[in-house]
């Protein structure tokens, strides 16, 4: 699908820019940045589901979609309105405990993957064990995929028990990837002429 709309001319990534730079505006991110976790997602595939029941677009858990208001056959613009809702709802939980914005992005990236519950859980692992808590890269990171060792998972400091961080990592890492190239196709220039007033 995104072969029909990726355009280097036109600044296009999918059929969905129209809501997803709206819907990314409202909460101050790079709409680049959220379409290319939406790739990550869902290939942009409205009707994409996962092993885990995540469902749509934005590949909301069911109970999560029905807290931000949508179900499976909600139209796609609902589904990325939710998605970003959902963003600025692990946002607020992480401003004051990550101060740097940049940094933020990878933290609310990997609770979209994971939950947040287990980021959480990667934190304090890194405080205890002597890294940064607020650094996502060879500080938090390596902890999240630790939580798939006993050791870790079942560390008094960890609420939520086991989890495969491994996909989580590389789910952070080639998003920021993606929106790295995005920003390189779909220049300033191309998005000032083409950004939803």
């Amino acid at each position: 699908m995104t072969s029909d709309y990726f355009s280097l001319s036109s600044g296009k990534i999918s059929a969905y820019d129209q809501a997803i730079k709206k819907y990314s505006d409202q909460i101050g991110w790079d709409w680049r940045l959220m379409a290319s976790m939406i790739y990550q997602e869902s290939r942009f595939d409205p009707n994409a589901e996962s092993w885990a029941g995540a469902f749509g677009l934005m590949q909301l858990m069911p109970n999560t979609a029905r807290r931000f208001g949508i179900e499976r056959n909600s139209p796609p613009d609902q589904h990325i309105r939710a998605g970003a809702e959902f963003i600025q709802w692990l946002n607020d939980r992480f401003k004051d405990k990550i101060p740097d914005e940049q940094e933020r992005i990878k933290f609310i990236l990997a609770s979209y993957n994971i939950g947040y519950g287990h980021i959480v859980d990667a934190m304090n692992l890194a405080e205890k064990y002597g890294k940064d808590p607020k650094v996502w890269d060879k500080n938090v990171d390596e902890f999240l995929m630790m939580k798939s060792n006993p050791k870790y998972y079942m560390d008094p400091v960890v609420k939520y028990g086991y989890c495969r961080g491994i996909e989580t990592y590389h789910f952070v890492s080639e998003v920021l990837e993606r929106y790295t190239d995005y920003k390189n196709i779909i220049s300033d220039e191309i998005l000032s002429s083409v950004t939803v007033q």
